[in-house]
């Protein structure tokens, strides 16, 4: 039997486990697994390779799987309950989050395709609950596929010769506040590829002399308000190309995504694509909960109907077709780098008046991390993936 995951994954499960909060969270009803429940699954696993069993369960059926399958097929038991990891998970190849997205972007990110994975139920749950969580895991694994975008100027890409228009356009876009720290480095970091950048102001004007940029900018001034998603289609109103990537004043494009965006915008399957973004602290980076990979729809296709709804935590609406999962590459969130505890606690005000509430958003002095050098030895190459445009990314 060969592991899945090494030393990598299991690095991340044992600091979600390790992780304080996590106790007292508690686990789920099992029952015995059942005469010959196991045979199916073995000759599933057995002809693509690997077997994604969901949930430790007692820890009897995955054990028995782990002596049942032939050399060189894989097992990696996926578990949403730390408690049931810590209980019944010793000597097995566990990666553990309270995240069905967040686990199932993880086994993606390695390969682990339905092709070449059965992806199961584990029959120890007896939880009505539990196995509907896992089952969210089992239908994200499955709605996966490859998607090959080809580079612009090739013959199938749109604006080629043969193809029925010029080639797509991109607008940057951006609702940013005048304190916002490190305003230099956003505009700076911004991709070259982009036609235009389009910057809505939280004040009465624009700054007179903003930052420079290496593609022009159309500054625009509105106060916030209250409502980050008014400010958002104000922002979105303004821009002019086919596509829109939207970022906040303390996020980052990490390189590869950098060069990847032009391809993304050539090709026309996907009209929208989610990023993982690590939350970079100076004790490393948040993980666990869904706080990684934190997936965030941040470009899509500039169609009719699409808008931002919700005044804060705003998301979109009006996305027609399938959402692209980018995997290897996505954004840096550096607020923890960039922002005081002072200034944290005023953005969470923020957040708390939006939502016409209090104590809804604070900073937590614990949270499990692991060294950014890390998640660079995840996945040395990026690729895409498909999801149904009726997948919404939540943390738990």
């Amino acid at each position: 039997m060969k592991l899945a995951f090494g030393e990598a994954f299991a690095a991340y499960t044992q600091a979600v486990l390790s992780f304080r909060l996590g106790h007292g969270g508690g686990g789920y009803a099992t029952g015995p697994a059942g005469h010959g429940a196991l045979d199916a699954i073995v000759r599933q696993a057995e002809r693509t390779g690997h077997c994604l069993l969901l949930g430790l369960g007692r820890g009897e059926a995955a054990r028995e799987l782990a002596g049942r399958l032939a050399p060189g097929t894989g097992l990696t038991v996926c578990e949403l309950y730390p408690e049931q990891a810590r209980e019944h998970g010793l000597g097995l190849p566990v990666l553990a989050d309270a995240s069905p997205t967040a686990l199932a972007w993880m086994i993606l990110s390695v390969g682990l395709l339905r092709a070449k994975a059965t992806c199961v139920l584990n029959p120890e749950i007896a939880d009505p609950e539990a196995r509907r969580r896992f089952q969210a895991v089992q239908k994200l694994h499955a709605a996966f596929a490859l998607l090959d975008p080809q580079p612009p100027g090739s013959p199938d890409s749109p604006g080629s010769p043969g193809s029925p228009g010029p080639p797509a356009s991109l607008s940057l876009a951006a609702i940013l506040h005048p304190d916002e720290p490190d305003l230099e480095g956003f505009f700076a970091a911004l991709p070259p590829s982009a036609r235009e950048a389009v910057v809505v102001w939280d004040a009465p004007s624009a700054p007179s002399n903003p930052p420079a940029s290496p593609v022009p900018v159309k500054h625009l001034a509105h106060p916030l308000e209250r409502d980050f998603a008014a400010q958002r289609n104000r922002m979105l109103a303004a821009c002019r190309g086919d596509w829109v990537l939207y970022l906040d004043g303390d996020e980052r494009l990490d390189p590869a995504l950098t060069e990847l965006i032009p391809k993304l915008c050539a090709q026309d399957r996907c009209r929208a694509f989610a990023f993982p973004r690590l939350a970079v602290t100076p004790a490393g980076v948040k993980i666990g909960w869904g706080l990684w990979p934190d997936l965030q729809v941040r470009l899509f296709r500039r169609d009719a109907g699409v808008r931002f709804v919700r005044p804060v935590h705003e998301r979109l609406e009006g996305l027609s077709g399938p959402t692209g999962l980018m995997v290897g590459a996505g954004l840096r969130h550096l607020s923890d780098l960039l922002k005081s505890p002072e200034d944290l606690a005023r953005k969470h005000a923020l957040f708390d008046q939006a939502a016409g509430a209090t104590g809804l958003h604070r900073q937590n002095p614990e949270y499990p991390t692991l060294p950014e050098a890390y998640f660079s030895r995840l996945t040395p190459s990026p690729f895409l993936g498909m999801w149904p445009e009726t997948v919404h990314f939540q943390p738990l």
